[in-house]
């Protein structure tokens, strides 16, 4: 197993993974279609403000990690705009998806949480893909490993995670890993794990 920054020579076979691991429900991009999916990957590969890891068995990617150095949502969804209005232009029915917007913007729901996940060096990881057929391998847990490396690097101090809280595989895989759940993250259907990068940020948390 090999874990390499992604280029834009993966980005469709990137894109093919995520369509195959999520239904419209489990990934707001999905619910926007395939276009859009891979402008998001576009933008994440290609801004100084996040990087994409991806696993490689067999000259296959296996799995896909991507982070980001801060707050994303604002700045990807500038970016991927056009993408998103084709989208919407295609079928108009999902300018009015509640749970789109919901989730395309969410944020913490206490004003502390808002505080806290906007502090500087506070990095996000933004997806989290390994395909079926190599699950059960360890490939998720060497990427996020990974994830920490790179985090280091780029000069962040602690790196969360959400997860919804019905993926119970996904959040057993960062609980072993020893990343804590940041409860004053929390919302409605997402849990917040995390890693520290540096001891700076642990007092806020715990």
């Amino acid at each position: 197993m090999n874990i390499r920054l992604a280029n834009n020579l993966d980005i469709n076979a990137i894109t093919d993974l995520h369509c195959i691991s999520f239904t419209i429900h489990d990934h707001v991009p999905m619910m926007l279609g395939r276009n859009y999916v891979k402008s998001t990957y576009r933008w994440l590969i290609n801004s100084n403000q996040s990087y994409v890891l991806v696993s490689i068995i067999d000259n296959e990617i296996a799995g896909v990690v991507a982070v980001c150095d801060g707050p994303f949502t604002k700045p990807m969804f500038i970016a991927c705009l056009p993408s998103f209005i084709r989208s919407i232009l295609i079928s108009p029915n999902r300018l009015f998806n509640r749970l789109l917007w919901n989730r395309l913007f969410r944020k913490a729901e206490t004003p502390e949480g808002h505080k806290l996940e906007n502090l500087p060096g506070f990095a996000q990881m933004t997806i989290g893909i390994v395909d079926p057929k190599h699950r059960g391998k360890g490939v998720f847990s060497k990427l996020i490993e990974e994830t920490k490396n790179q985090c280091r690097t780029r000069g962040s101090k602690l790196l969360r995670a959400g997860i919804y809280k019905v993926n119970n595989s996904s959040r057993k895989t960062f609980i072993n890993a020893g990343w804590p759940e940041l409860k004053q993250l929390e919302t409605s259907d997402t849990v917040f794990y995390a890693a520290f990068i540096t001891d700076e940020y642990y007092s806020l948390f715990f």
